[in-house]
């Protein structure tokens, strides 16, 4: 990505929204696995939790509860930020054949192979069955394996999924800038049907057809980025912020607005950080280390930690406790980050 005042995102931009977006999740990935907060509307949606979230929210809880029941919606503006940054390498690339798409597919699948690795050093116990699912990329197939090894290795699956779409959400997407809205159509077609027929199942987001329309906004702003300056206008962010605030609240108790959640989340990110842009160093370069955060978290010494977060039963030791782990992480990733130069 070129930093050129014309683009929608520059890299370092991308980068702060990576740092953000990946502060969030691990942090989801923290907290949520003890009281007061366990339970979120994360692929499937019970508007009960939107009230018991409200009734647990209090001081000095109140971090474990934010992240613990919002953190997850980092997950979809890396959606975004993917097929944001695939097409700008693409529009740039010498070679525009499936040879670049296997490139980047390799990239993501190295960094699996990596966190895998770093997995079998670390953890005691190890499943290679269930490992060897995760790593032929369809345990995102099934509820029941869905989260088997690590937790947040699903995302591999997602993503690589996803850059298998890229070709024909590229084309499509090019030949006519309306047909963007024809993605999304077809996407809430399937949406609606599936919440009627099959009920709130995770099946759909757990794959690549839920998370399309994130996917193809970032290949639709790469690509007509210099066409719509009022994206990057206060009035129309401020618009979209309010407007993504309500349905996200919406989604949190209606089904059939639930489906458009993720979109929406990705949108609130976006049109915030347009708002009030910043350029801090910590998330700068916790955006350049959020591969090795997102491949390693999972699993590095979180049990140690939450175990003393929840035999502490104190909401300043599970803090603490909190950003103890998150010094582990970034430790970890900053090593790996410096050794194996990850580039995505």
């Amino acid at each position: 990505m070129s930093d050129d005042n014309n683009v929608y995102l520059t890299r370092i931009q991308s980068t702060v929204l990576k740092g953000i977006a990946i502060f969030c999740i691990i942090s989801h990935n923290f907290f949520h696995l003890f009281p007061p907060v366990t339970y979120q509307n994360e692929m499937t949606l019970n508007p009960a939790n939107a009230f018991n979230f409200i009734h647990d929210f209090s001081w000095p809880e109140i971090i474990n509860c934010l992240f613990s029941f919002l953190g997850f919606y980092g997950v979809y503006i890396f959606v975004l930020l993917s097929g944001y940054g695939i097409t700008k390498a693409f529009m740039t690339a010498d070679k525009k054949t499936v040879y670049f798409i296997a490139e980047h597919i390799f990239k993501i699948y190295k960094l699996l192979l990596i966190s895998a690795l770093v997995y079998c050093i670390i953890v005691p116990d190890i499943s290679f069955r269930a490992l060897g699912k995760v790593l032929s990329l369809t345990s995102n197939f099934s509820p029941q394996t869905l989260f088997i090894v690590c937790g947040p290795w699903w995302f591999f699956s997602l993503i690589i999924q996803l850059y298998l779409f890229f070709f024909f959400l590229y084309k499509f997407i090019e030949k006519d800038i309306s047909n963007i809205i024809f993605i999304w159509f077809v996407y809430v077609i399937i949406a609606f049907y599936w919440v009627t027929f099959n009920g709130p199942t995770i099946d759909l987001y757990a794959n690549a057809v839920g998370h399309i329309p994130e996917f193809s906004l970032g290949i639709f702003l790469a690509l007509y980025e210099k066409q719509l300056s009022f994206l990057n206008t206060r009035k129309f962010n401020l618009m979209a912020l309010l407007v993504s605030l309500v349905i996200l609240v919406l989604a949190q108790i209606y089904f059939y607005a639930f489906v458009f959640s993720f979109f929406f989340s990705a949108v609130i990110f976006l049109s915030a950080y347009k708002l009030l842009p910043t350029q801090n160093q910590f998330w700068i370069f916790t955006g350049k280390i959020s591969p090795y955060l997102f491949g390693f978290n999972g699993f590095l010494y979180r049990g140690f930690f939450i175990e003393h977060a929840v035999e502490a039963q104190s909401a300043i030791w599970q803090i603490a406790c909190w950003l103890g782990w998150l010094i582990v992480n970034y430790a970890f990733a900053y090593t790996a980050y410096y050794f194996l130069k990850f580039k995505k």
